[in-house]
């Protein structure tokens, strides 16, 4: 949670982070009524061919047990909890962004994966997002390291071709990890570009042009 002083007084107000509570229960919603790797919604690859593409967004919110549900839940809460006041409206955004890379990943770049489910994929994408925009606001070392040790627990688990931390019904895939990782990278830095091509455009001659008009026109009028 985020806790901001109001203007004008030496009160604070705690600011809930809403998106990631209402994500938190769609989750829980999600495993509550349709169990443990529901074959309707998880991401089978033969399934999705046949054109039930919903997989591609279900598989990630349906999880293969309960241990698995939990750590994933618990994380999204918490990544949420703190980098939501940061992120406000990116973090669906993001979440899309990272889900579409991800996706792309399971379809493409491992084609022997028949089945994939869990959040765990688009959290790093969110994960390394919120680490970045940290980073730049406070230069933390933090958030420096917690993005180098997310970097090399996946990559530990590609080479050992397992979870470091959880055993769930499932096995972990650890590629799905760094796609997120990945995608969330691309994220920040097509946002840093757009950022970036927005103030070029703000300096353009049209631009500064109108401001010098709106500024001789306001110096007129007093």
């Amino acid at each position: 949670m985020n806790v901001t002083a109001e203007p004008g007084t030496g009160h604070g107000r705690v600011l809930l982070p809403w998106r990631s509570i209402l994500l938190v229960v769609v989750a829980i919603a999600a495993y509550a009524v349709f169990g443990a790797a529901p074959g309707a919604w998880v991401f089978d690859r033969a399934e999705v061919a046949q054109g039930e593409w919903w997989r591609l967004l279900s598989g990630h919110w349906v999880h293969s047990d309960t241990a698995h549900a939990a750590w994933d839940i618990a994380a999204l809460l918490i990544i949420g909890a703190i980098f939501e006041s940061r992120l406000r409206w990116r973090l669906p955004v993001i979440l899309i962004f990272v889900t579409v890379g991800v996706d792309t990943w399971l379809w493409w770049g491992d084609p022997d994966l028949r089945y994939y489910c869990g959040l765990s994929g688009i959290l790093n994408g969110l994960l390394i997002v919120g680490l970045v925009y940290l980073w730049r606001d406070t230069r933390h070392p933090v958030a420096l390291l917690t993005g180098i040790a997310a970097v090399l627990k996946i990559a530990l688990e590609i080479t050992s071709g397992q979870s470091l931390i959880t055993q769930t019904a499932w096995p972990s895939v650890p590629s799905a990890h760094a796609a997120g990782i990945l995608s969330g990278m691309v994220f920040v830095i097509g946002a840093w570009i757009s950022g970036y091509i927005r103030k070029r455009l703000r300096n353009t001659w049209p631009a500064r042009t109108a401001r010098w008009f709106k500024l001789t026109s306001a110096t007129l009028r007093t």
